[in-house]
C-alpha cells in the first residue's frame, strides 16, 4: 500500500459511515408506478405507496388495498486512480417494500407501511500494484410508517402519523499503511410525516409532504487493525438523517393522461458533522461538508384500453456532498434518472413494472480531504414490480 491515500486518514477514523445521499445510490423510490413517473408522485398518491409520497392520498383509496413492492438495484461505482487504474464495485441488492392502506369511514383512512429510504452495499477490491485497498460500505435504514388521513371535504384532505427507522452501518476502510477500520453499529429512532392533498379541479391536484429529519444513536463495536492487531472498542455515533419537504402537481388534459411535477428539498445539512465516541479513543468531530439539496421530478401516466397502462419520467437530482469529502465506496454527485413503466389492472388485481436508470455525473476528487483524488462515476439501474389487490 505504499501509494495508498493517507492524506485525510485521521478524518476516517471519526466517520461512522454515511448514509446515501439523494445524487448517490439512494433507493430508487418505492413501488413500480411512481418509479416509472421518476417519482413524481406527491400529488398523484392514490397506490400504497401514498404512505411515503403523500399520507393524505391514501384517502383515495376504497376499501383495503395491499400492496407488495421488490426492487432489484444494480449499481455500478467506478473509482479511476490517479494513475489511470480502475476500481469498481457492482454489488446488487433487492430492496422490499410493504403497504397496506385501509378507508376506516366515509372521511377516515388508515395505512401502514414498510420500506426502505436509505441503502448501500458497496465493495472495492485489494489493488496493492496500483497503491488501492479494499473498502467496504454497507448501510440500510429500514421505516415503518403508520398513518391517518382525514378527508375534510371533497376537494381537501390531510394526513400524518409517525415514522420508526432501524439503521444499520457495515463498513470496513483503510486509514493509512497497515491501518483498517472495522464499524458494525445500529440503533433506532423516530420521526413524522405529514401531507396535504388539494383537488383543485376535476383536472388539477396539488399535494405537499413534510417528513421530519431522525436522528438515531448508533451503538456496536469498532476494530482497529495495526500491523495486523486488532482491538475493539465500544462505539457510539449519532447519525441525523435530513428533514425533507416536497410540493406537487398532477394535471390530467384528457381522461386518460396524467401529468405530474414534483420539486423536493432535502435538508443534508443536518449532516454537517459527524461524532464518534468510543470506550478507548477520544471522541472526535468531524466536518463533512454537507450541503442542502433540491430534486425535480416530471412524469406521466397514459391510460390504454383492457386496464392497461404505460408511464415515463424524469428527474434530476442535486448531489449532497462535496467532491472533497467522498470516498470510492462513499460517493455522492448529481444524477439524472429516467424511468419507463408498464401497469395492468385485471379485477382486484393491480400489477406493475418499472425500469429506472441513474446516470451521476464524473466526480473529481482534487483536493479530497482522504486523499483520493482520482475521478468516480456512478451508474444505476433498478427493475421494480409491484402486485397489489384491492379488497
Amino acid at each position: 500500500m505504499k501509494t495508498l491515500p493517507a492524506a485525510g486518514s485521521v478524518f476516517l477514523l471519526l466517520l461512522p459511515g454515511a448514509p446515501v445521499f439523494a445524487g448517490g445510490l439512494s433507493t430508487p423510490g418505492q413501488g413500480a408506478r411512481a418509479l416509472g413517473m421518476a417519482g413524481a408522485f406527491t400529488a398523484v398518491a392514490n397506490d400504497g405507496s401514498a404512505i411515503y409520497y403523500n399520507p393524505a392520498g391514501i384517502s383515495q383509496i376504497d376499501g383495503t388495498l395491499v400492496d407488495v413492492n421488490l426492487a432489484a438495484i444494480s449499481p455500478q461505482l467506478r473509482y479511476t486512480t490517479p494513475g489511470g487504474a480502475t476500481e469498481t464495485s457492482d454489488k446488487k441488492a433487492l430492496a422490499p417494500a410493504f403497504f397496506l392502506a385501509r378507508r376506516l369511514t366515509d372521511r377516515l383512512s388508515a395505512g401502514l407501511g414498510v420500506y426502505a429510504p436509505y441503502a448501500r452495499d458497496a465493495e472495492l477490491q485489494d489493488d496493492l500494484a496500483n497503491g488501492f485497498a479494499w473498502q467496504r460500505s454497507a448501510m440500510v435504514r429500514t421505516d415503518l410508517s403508520a398513518v391517518v388521513a382525514w378527508q375534510a371535504n371533497d376537494t381537501l384532505s390531510v394526513g400524518g402519523g409517525l415514522v420508526a427507522g432501524f439503521s444499520q452501518i457495515d463498513r470496513s476502510i483503510p486509514a493509512g499503511p497497515g491501518v483498517r477500520i472495522d464499524d458494525k453499529i445500529d440503533g433506532t429512532g423516530v420521526g413524522g410525516i405529514v401531507g396535504l392533498l388539494w383537488k383543485v379541479s376535476d383536472r388539477l391536484k396539488a399535494g405537499a409532504t413534510y417528513r421530519s429529519g431522525i436522528s438515531i444513536d448508533h451503538d456496536g463495536q469498532r476494530t482497529m487493525t495495526i500491523a495486523g492487531v486488532a482491538t475493539t472498542s465500544n462505539a457510539r455515533a449519532e447519525v441525523r438523517y435530513p428533514a425533507s419537504f416536497g410540493l406537487g402537481i398532477a394535471f390530467a388534459p384528457s381522461e386518460n393522461l396524467t401529468l405530474a411535477l414534483d420539486a423536493d428539498w432535502y435538508g443534508w445539512s443536518s449532516m454537517d458533522q459527524v461524532t464518534t465516541k468510543t470506550d478507548i479513543w477520544p471522541d472526535s468531530t468531524t466536518q463533512l461538508k454537507t450541503r442542502n439539496s433540491r430534486d425535480v421530478r416530471i412524469g406521466g401516466e397514459y391510460r390504454l384500453p383492457a386496464g392497461w397502462s404505460l408511464r415515463a419520467g424524469y428527474a434530476y437530482i442535486q448531489g449532497a456532498f462535496p467532491d472533497t469529502h467522498i470516498t470510492p465506496s462513499q460517493p455522492d454527485g448529481d444524477g439524472h434518472e429516467l424511468g419507463l413503466g408498464v401497469g395492468r389492472k385485471m379485477g382486484n388485481w393491480q400489477f406493475d413494472l418499472a425500469y429506472q436508470n441513474t446516470v451521476a455525473r464524473e466526480q473529481n476528487g482534487s483536493g479530497n480531504i482522504f486523499g483520493y483524488s482520482g475521478k468516480q462515476n456512478i451508474r444505476q439501474h433498478v427493475l421494480g414490480l409491484t402486485a397489489g389487490y384491492r379488497f
